[in-house]
């Protein structure tokens, strides 16, 4: 288990640790970078840090039990779902409105329809940050419980925020913010695959990160010592 951590410093630190040492199994790697390649099949990556911040893992764990692993990526992409409906509904409207307005004459396109579009594609995105910014404790808490009603035990998440520091946390939601925006520009120069391979990595530094932060609050037990054998 890894040490409660109060430090936004060793966080960052011990993710990107974690997040190298994807490379200490190739095969293991290989496998998660081909399932999230794979639209659905992805979930069971989702799955696996899922887990990797219920177990709060040091090591990355061997990729086992599809099946589960592909239920836990499910139930946190419903989660999502709930909690960003409304910038998800903003997203599709907007982008239908651009859509329409590329379709559409100049005038419509470019002095009515174009603007709107770029209204609702720029609230959905504050919209999204917004929300992230208040749930991402909440979705921690689920994933180290396995309590689908902690996902809106919106008193503890925010008793994580205050002990942690609200100045810490803010830095914190930063630097995981500017993190998988890298990470999301490195994988557009890869073409097809890139946000995939690159995703990979990106959701270790980040769920490890989430795992660390939880620790604040449901930090793992140790595991029990190995019976002695009598002699």
């Amino acid at each position: 288990m890894s040490e409660r951590s109060y430090d936004l410093s060793s966080i960052a630190s011990k993710s990107f640790d974690f997040m190298a040492k994807l490379f200490k199994d190739v095969g293991n790697l290989l496998i998660l970078i081909v399932l999230n390649v794979i639209p659905i099949v992805n979930f069971i990556v989702l799955g696996y840090y899922v887990r990797v911040v219920r177990a709060d893992a040091d090591e990355p764990p061997k990729v086992s039990d599809f099946g589960g692993l592909f239920i836990e990526g499910l139930k946190l992409v419903i989660l999502a779902l709930i909690y960003f409906i409304v910038p998800i509904i903003l997203l599709a409207v907007g982008g239908g409105m651009a859509l329409i307005a590329g379709w559409g004459s100049p005038f419509w396109g470019r002095r009515f329809l174009a603007p709107v579009a770029f209204l609702f594609l720029a609230l959905a995105v504050v919209l999204f940050l917004v929300i992230l910014f208040f749930a991402l404790p909440a979705f921690g808490l689920y994933m180290r419980t396995g309590d689908f009603s902690k996902a809106f035990a919106f008193g503890e998440a925010w008793d994580i925020v205050r002990r942690f520091g609200l100045f810490n946390y803010i830095l914190f939601f930063v630097l995981l913010a500017v993190f998988n925006a890298i990470a999301s520009a490195i994988g557009s120069i890869i073409p097809w695959f890139g946000a995939a391979i690159v995703g990979v990595f990106a959701m270790a530094f980040s769920f490890k990160a989430i795992s660390l932060l939880v620790n604040l609050k449901y930090p793992v037990p140790p595991l029990p010592p190995p019976p002695q054998t009598q002699v």
